[in-house]
């Protein structure tokens, strides 16, 4: 049971660590403005995502099933390093969506003000020709 557990817990930071390099990806295709690229990898993300999710139920599950005597300090030690590598993977994946939220905030207002100038500029150019007809 215990060393299931065990397999379980590196299948799942295995995964975890996949979903942070994927939101990497994100971010880096965001700062590059490819849109696209940011579609898919957050599609396939999403994905991995599910999966942690899933190996991370059943890795709760099994540790809740565990019997305190089973449990030796290397065990102990291993459920503890879970934790932490949790942490610590789960806070390098929110900055990485901060900051790439961060690129997709920048360019919606570089859009916004684009859109805004060509906009503009149609109606001055509007009343360009206009005022040649007279």
């Amino acid at each position: 049971m215990i060393e299931t557990l065990f397999e379980n817990i590196q299948k799942h930071l295995s995964m975890l660590d996949s979903a942070v390099l994927s939101s990497e990806k994100i971010k880096n295709f965001a700062k590059n403005e490819n849109l696209n690229g940011v579609v898919s990898e957050t599609e396939n993300r999403e994905r991995i995502v599910n999966i942690v999710t899933q190996i991370q139920r059943k890795v709760e599950e099994q540790i809740n099933l565990l019997d305190p005597s089973e449990i030796s300090n290397d065990g102990l030690l291993i459920l503890k390093t879970w934790f932490q590598d949790l942490n610590i993977l789960s806070e390098r994946m929110l900055s990485c969506d901060r900051q790439t939220v961060e690129y997709l905030g920048q360019q919606k207002e570089d859009t916004t003000k684009e859109i805004a100038m060509i906009y503009k500029n149609k109606e001055i150019f509007k009343s360009y020709n206009h005022e040649g007809k007279k």
